[in-house]
Formats: C-alpha cells, structure tokens, sequence
C-alpha cells in the first residue's frame, strides 16, 4: 500500500468518528429514533431544546489544563522558548490544542518557518491531518499527511484538493482538482513540489488522549446524553398540550357526512387516519353522545428521569456530579476533595500525555538553530481545588520540605515574572539576614574588635 493511501484512507475511515465527537461537544448531534413512527413524527422538525451535559465532560478537563510555563536547561533555550511562545499566540492556541484534543481525542501541530526564518507552530485539525506510526516500532512517526481544499478567488466554484505528505528528511506536496469531500483514492494527485527537510525528524507533533490514536473525552456521555435529547425534546413536543389540550366530540346522531373528518365513501381505518394530532385540535367521532379533552402527559415522566440518566453520566465519566448541578451544594473541603479525585487523576494522565508531546515540540524547536539535545520540562498550574486558606497551607509545607518560592507561586496562580520576581526579593533579604547574623557572631566572639585591627 502507497504512504499516500494509506495517509487518505486513514483520514476518511476516522473523519465520521471525528465528526461524531465534535457534534455532541457542540450540541447538534441528531436524536436518536428507534420507533419508525416517532422519526415520522418528530424527527424532520429541528428542535432547539437540548440540554448539552456532554460538553460538561469535555470542559471540566479542559479548565484544569494550564500550563504554567515550559522551561530549558539553560537560560539562552529559555529565552528562545519564551520567544516563540509570544510570537505564536501560545497562550492561546494552547488552549485550542487541549480543547480539539479532547474534543476529538487527537490534534495536531505543525512546526515549519516562514519566508523571514521565524518559528511558526500552527493547530491542525484531525479531520485533515493524521500521523501514522512504524507497524514495527509504534513510538517511530514514519509520516504525516495534510488533505485540505481551496478555492479560486476570481471562481468561488472551482476547487482544488492538496496533499502534503510529511517524512523526516522532505514534504512532498500533491495537488487535484475537485473537493475534499469526493476524493476517495490517491488517484488523480499529481506531484507539485518537494521540500528538504533539514531536521531529520517529522515537524509534526500529535496530542493525543491515549496511543495510538485518543478516545474522545466525552465518548461514554454519548447514551446518556441520547436519552435526555429524547426526553427533553419529546417534553417540550407535549408542552403545547398542555397550553391547548386537544378534545374531541363524540355524536350518537346525525350522519357522518355532517362532520369533515369523516367520508360515506371510506373506511373506519381511513376515516380515523383522517383525524389530526394536535394541540387544539378537535376530533369528530360517531356512537357515543360526549365532548372532552385528552390529558396532556405528566412532565415528570420526562424531567425526572433526566436526573438519573445525569448522574450516570457524571458516573461513568468520572465527572464530579456538582459539575452538572450548580444550581445544588457544592462539597467544601475534605468531601471537595474526594468528589473530585476520578477527575484529578484523569486530569493528571492528560498531562502526562500532553506534556510529553509539548516537551517533544519545544525539544525539535530548539533544535532548529542548536543541534545538541535539550532538557525541556513543562510545568502545569496545580489542578487541586481547594479553599485559599488550604492552598496556602499546602504551599508552606511544600517550602518546608524544599521546593523552590518560585514554582510554589506558578502553582499558586502567579504569572513567571511576577514569580521571578518574587523570589528573587526573598532571595536578597534572606542573605542579608545571613550576613547580620555573621556579623553578629564575629562582633560577639572578637569583642567587638571585627574590622579595628
């Protein structure tokens, strides 16, 4: 098999999974009809009554994803790192990656320069980008492979499909004409171009909830989150018979013909499909002499039960159920702690697996204008959540048993510089107070004679 194919197949065979996991983030997945007759009924109607708990799933992860700062072995690599941190809108785009990477269970960045020789680190969807790893050696990136489309600015009707294909020493660029949407094989694409690749390495760099390829986060809410769109939805359909129950009149006189439902010429069964289901409609039956109205359902057959099917989301998530409730009470402290330790750990795995490739990215980065290997670290914003008098308890037994002022601020929400800068005083007070006590010491032992002699 072709890398080209085998790069287009992947693409396609992923893209509905994608599209899937990005529509119940977004809230516009389709509601689940099993009934043939209720799809009839509800299911050409687009309805704006969703309650969207899933992207809840997805957020409370993304919202404990900070990263502090990333940081070199040396003071030149840390410069250049905040360099391109500015330079790139990372603080933002960094957010994006997490958020596209959860969302989707993988993203991508691409590290390339432009025309003036400046780093450049861009997001990458995985709807038009994948990686694909050695069959033998799965930690091993063999390629990757960029299909997006453009059009003609003077003939917004004409398309072209590109290909990138990217290997560790050259990107190979294909073209064709046509949409992304009809490309199903790699025929038809014609090499346009091929670029050296001077770093030895694939400048593409894949964040992932797990290998090879992630899970979205949210995957597990999709049932529960299926069963509140149908609740919800079918509630708000019988609201309108509440506010105008439909009634009917019942005649054990008179002919038939009298009443516009009804035809001398058709059958019961055509007769009674005649009859309209509807808030306020009226209903014409023969036989029996009575008029009423239907009793619209009870809304607690449908809200109730979007409670349960909530819980069991925040369950099978492991989701803290306050998440989902805000409206109710929020655990303090000790009981904080405990409801939040499924997420804390879920959280702490995302780091691993997304510090590892922030940590491989900034790694190829330095390596572009300096060859020797760097040591990058990145450093997350704690995720605990606890009360300030808490937080700063932690924070002074964490100074006690060693750990730097500086990072005990980053952790505490202060931005480096200001943590730098911090340190850096109590450093200068704390020697001074050193050298006092050593001139104390000397004055006591010589007499006071210290620098007479």
């Amino acid at each position: 098999m072709s890398d080209i194919k085998k790069a287009i197949d992947t693409i396609i065979d992923r893209r509905n999974s994608y599209l899937t996991a990005e529509a119940y983030y977004e809230g516009i997945n389709s509601e689940v009809f099993p009934n043939n007759r209720w799809y009839k009924l509800l299911g050409g109607s687009p309805s704006d009554f969703r309650f969207n708990f899933a992207r809840t799933v997805v957020d409370s992860v993304l919202n404990r994803l900070e990263i502090a700062n990333i940081v070199a072995n040396t003071t030149e690599a840390n410069k250049q790192i905040n360099e391109i941190w500015q330079m790139n809108d990372l603080q933002i785009d960094a957010d994006e990656i997490h958020r596209r990477a959860l969302v989707y269970g993988d993203c991508y960045a691409i590290v390339w320069t432009d025309i003036e020789g400046n780093v450049t680190v861009d997001y990458n969807s995985p709807l038009t980008t994948v990686m694909i790893y050695d069959d033998e050696r799965p930690r091993v990136k063999r390629f990757a492979a960029k299909l997006w489309q453009s059009e003609d600015p003077l003939d917004h009707t004409k398309k072209t499909s590109h290909l990138n294909m990217y290997y560790p020493d050259r990107i190979e660029k294909y073209t064709m004409p046509g949409e992304v949407v009809n490309v199903v094989s790699a025929n038809g694409f014609l090499l346009n171009e091929i670029i050296e690749n001077p770093w030895g390495e694939v400048p593409v760099f894949h964040f992932r909830t797990s290998k090879q390829y992630g899970r979205p986060e949210h995957v597990d809410a999709y049932g529960p989150q299926d069963a509140i769109n149908k609740l919800i939805v079918t509630h708000m359909t019988t609201v309108d018979y509440q506010g105008a129950p439909q009634r009917y009149a019942l005649s054990g006189a008179g002919n038939s013909s009298e009443f516009e439902d009804f035809d001398e010429e058709g059958t019961e069964t055509e007769n009674l499909g005649r009859l309209k289901n509807g808030p306020g409609e009226l209903w014409y039956l023969k036989g029996i002499d009575k008029v009423g109205e239907f009793s619209p359902a009870d809304h607690k057959v449908f809200t109730e039960p979007v409670k349960d099917f909530v819980r069991a989301m925040a369950s099978i998530t492991c989701t803290p159920l306050h998440y989902f409730e805000k409206t109710g009470s929020i655990p303090s402290g000790e009981s904080l702690r405990t409801a939040e330790a499924p997420l804390i750990a879920k959280v702490k795995d995302r780091q691993i697996t997304f510090g590892s490739t922030w940590a491989d990215m900034f790694r190829f980065i330095l390596r572009i204008d300096n060859p020797a290997e760097p040591n990058v670290l990145v450093k997350w914003v704690d995720i605990e959540s606890m009360d300030s008098l808490d937080a700063w308890e932690v924070a002074v037994k964490k100074r006690v048993v060693g750990v730097s002022l500086e990072q005990v601020l980053i952790e505490m929400g202060y931005d480096l510089e200001s943590a730098r800068a911090i340190a850096a005083v109590e450093q200068s007070l704390t020697s001074l107070s050193q050298n006092v006590n050593t001139n104390n010491v000397l004055m006591e032992a010589t007499g006071g004679n210290v620098g007479n002699e």
